[in-house]
C-alpha cells in the first residue's frame, strides 16, 4: 500500500515537472520567435532603407528611410546578445514577404514608390507593435524582455512617423 502510494505520489511529481517543461519550452520558444523576427524585420527595414535613398522620390520619405537604417541597425546591435545566448542566428537573406516588397520598389519609381513604400511601412510597423507589445509583456528570458521593452517605443514611433507620412502625402 505504501509503495502504491508512493508511486502514485512519483506519477504526479512527474507530471507536474513534464508540464512545467512543457511551459518552460513554450516559452522559450517564444523568445526564440521573437528574436527571429525581430532580426528578419531590422534586416529588411535596412536594406529596403538603402533601396529608399537611391530611389525615394521625396526628401520626406528618403529622411524616413534613413532613420529606419539608423534605427533598424541600433535594434540589431541591441538584440544579437540575445540571438546568440537563446541559439538563434542572425538572418543574412529578406524573408520572403520583405523580399517580395523589395523587389516590387525595385521596379517603381517616383510617387508610386513613394506610396508603396510608406504603406508597407505603416502596416508592417503596426503589425510589429503588436509583437513587441506581447513580447514585453511575456518574454522569459531577462535579455529578451529588455530588447523588447527598448524596442517597442522605437518601433512605436516609426508607426507615428509612417503614418504622417501617409497622411500628408499629395499635398506637397
Amino acid at each position: 500500500m505504501l509503495y502504491r502510494q508512493i508511486g502514485t505520489h512519483i506519477l504526479s511529481v512527474s507530471a507536474v515537472a513534464l508540464l512545467l517543461g512543457a511551459t518552460a519550452f513554450a516559452q522559450t520558444q517564444q523568445d526564440q520567435n521573437f528574436v527571429k523576427t525581430a532580426m528578419e524585420i531590422n534586416l529588411a527595414e535596412i536594406q529596403i532603407g538603402h533601396l529608399v535613398l537611391k530611389q525615394g522620390a521625396s526628401e520626406s520619405v528618403r529622411k524616413f528611410g534613413q532613420r529606419m537604417i539608423t534605427d533598424h541597425t541600433r535594434l540589431e546591435n541591441e538584440i544579437t546578445p540575445s540571438a546568440a545566448k537563446i541559439g538563434i542566428t542572425p538572418p543574412t537573406e529578406l524573408a520572403p514577404d520583405d523580399q517580395a516588397l523589395f523587389t516590387k520598389l525595385q521596379g517603381e519609381s517616383g510617387a508610386d514608390f513613394d506610396a508603396t513604400y510608406v504603406h508597407a511601412m505603416a502596416e508592417g510597423h503596426r503589425k510589429a507593435v503588436q509583437l513587441y507589445k506581447t513580447e514585453e509583456t511575456d518574454a522569459q528570458d531577462a535579455t529578451v524582455k529588455s530588447a523588447a521593452t527598448h524596442g517597442e517605443p522605437v518601433i512605436a514611433e516609426h508607426l507615428r512617423l509612417a503614418e504622417h507620412l501617409l497622411s500628408t502625402m499629395g499635398k506637397s
